[in-house]
């Protein structure tokens, strides 16, 4: 599987290894910075990120709120702007809730 974070539009903006979901999130908001100077129409999508694979398949379906990537520890960033992370538990623990 490939590191290469890309955009809509299939352009690599960044990478992440799938090892740790604080990398995640920086390299992210590190992409929206470049993107926001470029003013770029590119947009991030949270279902595209790499290491899809590492997000358990009874989440793949969760829709309550985006989530951006699950690491190898089972940590995810998630939130409309990856801004936060939640263990698969509590996300799983949330998806419990009908919200999807």
């Amino acid at each position: 599987m490939s590191d290469e974070i890309k955009t809509n539009t299939g352009r690599v903006v960044g990478h992440w290894d799938g090892q740790q979901a604080t990398q995640l999130m920086s390299e992210l908001a590190n992409i929206r910075q470049q993107m926001l100077k470029e003013g770029s129409g590119d947009k991030l999508i949270a279902r595209e990120m790499p290491h899809r694979d590492q997000l358990p398949e009874d989440l793949h379906s969760f829709k309550a709120y985006h989530i951006w990537g699950c690491d190898a520890g089972g940590n995810c960033v998630v939130g409309t702007n990856a801004n936060r992370i939640e263990s698969i538990q509590k996300v799983r623990s949330f998806s419990l809730i009908e919200h999807h």
